[in-house]
């Protein structure tokens, strides 16, 4: 059976389900492919701030979330290093809050219904065996569902799939500037804590730790603990102990936790990758994870999927009114402003998970900006709204190096590490402007299990 639609969306979650949403309300017939059966969770932080929250209010389904039990947090309290502070969340105009937490087997279905209401033919459990092609160019994808085989043709097809995304890999799209996870991340859910009277999203990196925590839907509260690599052996071997050693050593969560019980089993993220993949090609896009993953320290996977979705879906709209080519071209800007739009943050990213203790000038440059009255424009660095070279510009960095060299002894160290970071981030503009290419070996290799398996921990 084959069936015509305008465009066809692989991946029905945080990219697949809101475009499909989206464009369906400006007419566009829009059939949304989904392989799973929701509710099913996958391995995700389940974090999004305030740009996020921004967005989905405009979708319409704020009511919705705030009926998972999930808080809307305005307040964070952070560490970096030996520098911690309590700071609100900066609020924009159509802001509802700073950040939220909802398990993606809460959220994905809410995203799903918000398609399909709006017009979207959506088909669960419907696997995309394969590419309609007609010289060269992707018009279709070859569907499996129940033991039937099908065909559904459109002049787009969108892969919304997730970073092993099957579309990527059916078009061969490049990874390029791949940079490989130097921490692994295990998280669970608690009952019976007490998180105080305001829910705060705690974010603390310091020495060698890194915890995350954060209040989220039907009263349970979440903790990531994002260890080194070179602890993954160690941590494993103990799973339970190791999680509750690494999580209480941070205050604020080990006062939560007192007297609190685990919910479930633990999830672990072990191997990943970052990347940037080729946006578009002939009749076909990706968005999402498909077409870019970061490293998930800073949480802004879902974010991110947001934002990518608010500028594609004018590119489409516009596209699918012109030519062929018209929409190619269309979409290679799109693709432009993709890797614009992002690549400081991917970057900040990686930093970000990096292994060891950061440089000594970084929690000073934060310190600086706290004192100042600007720490919540650092803030809005995980909300997408400020880039890292406006906030942890050249200028703040020797500043903050200059008063960080009167305070210590060790100037040698802290002169070497600010050298470091110009030449890094020297060699990072160039990447962005000339990108390096994973050989063509790596272009289908696995990224690492993205589903939540049944069973033992992860």
């Amino acid at each position: 059976m084959t069936e015509s639609f305008d465009v066809v969306i692989v991946g029905a979650r945080c990219a697949g389900s809101p475009l499909a949403a989206l464009l369906a309300r400006q007419g566009v017939k829009v059939a949304l492919v989904e392989r799973a059966t929701f509710p099913r969770d996958t391995l995700s932080t389940h974090i999004f701030e305030a740009d996020a929250l921004a967005f989905l209010d405009r979708l319409g389904v704020t009511d919705q979330l705030r009926a998972t039990g999930a808080p809307v947090m305005t307040r964070v309290d952070a560490r970096t290093d030996g520098f911690r502070f309590s700071a609100e969340w900066r609020q924009c105009a159509g802001d509802v809050g700073g950040t939220m937490s909802i398990r993606r087997f809460v959220l994905d279905p809410i995203l799903v219904q918000a398609a399909e209401e709006s017009g979207a033919q959506v088909r669960m459990s419907t696997e995309v065996t394969g590419l309609v092609q007609d010289n060269g160019r992707v018009c279709g994808v070859r569907i499996g569902a129940n033991g039937s085989r099908g065909e559904l043709r459109a002049p787009l097809v969108v892969g919304a799939d997730g970073r092993n995304s099957t579309v990527a890999n059916l078009v061969s799209s490049r990874k390029y500037n791949v940079v490989p996870n130097e921490r692994f991340a295990y998280w669970a859910f608690f009952e019976g804590v007490n998180a105080g009277q305001e829910p705060t999203h705690v974010l603390h990196r310091w020495d060698e730790r890194f915890v995350i925590a954060t209040p989220c839907d039907n009263g349970l509260y979440q903790v990531i603990v994002v260890p080194e690599m070179g602890e993954l052996a160690r941590f494993r071997a103990d799973l339970e102990n190791s999680f509750m050693e690494h999580a209480r050593s941070c205050e604020p969560v080990a006062n939560a936790l007192a007297g609190a019980a685990r919910v479930g089993k633990f999830f672990g993220m072990l191997h990943w990758a970052g990347f940037f993949r080729q946006p578009c090609g002939p009749g076909w896009v990706l968005v999402g994870d498909a077409g870019h993953f970061k490293d998930p320290s800073p949480g802004r996977g879902i974010g991110d999927a947001f934002a990518q979705v608010d500028a594609l879906v004018p590119a489409i709209i516009e596209g699918l009114n012109g030519s062929g080519d018209a929409q190619d071209a269309r979409l290679a800007r799109w693709g432009q402003w993709r890797d614009r739009e992002f690549a400081e943050h991917y970057w900040f990213a990686s930093d970000f998970g990096k292994a060891g203790r950061m440089p000594a000038v970084l929690p000073q440059m934060v310190g600086d900006m706290h004192a100042k009255g600007d720490i919540g424009r650092f803030l809005d660095l995980f909300t997408h709204r400020e880039k890292p070279s406006q906030i942890l510009s050249p200028a703040r960095l020797l500043s903050s190096a200059g008063r960080l060299l009167r305070q210590r002894r060790d100037r040698r160290a802290v002169l070497t590490e600010v050298a470091t970071l110009i030449g890094q981030n020297a060699h990072r503009q160039l990447l962005n402007h000339r990108r390096a290419y994973a050989p063509p070996s790596q272009m289908a290799q696995n990224a690492g299990p993205t589903e939540v398996e049944q069973g033992a921990p992860a």
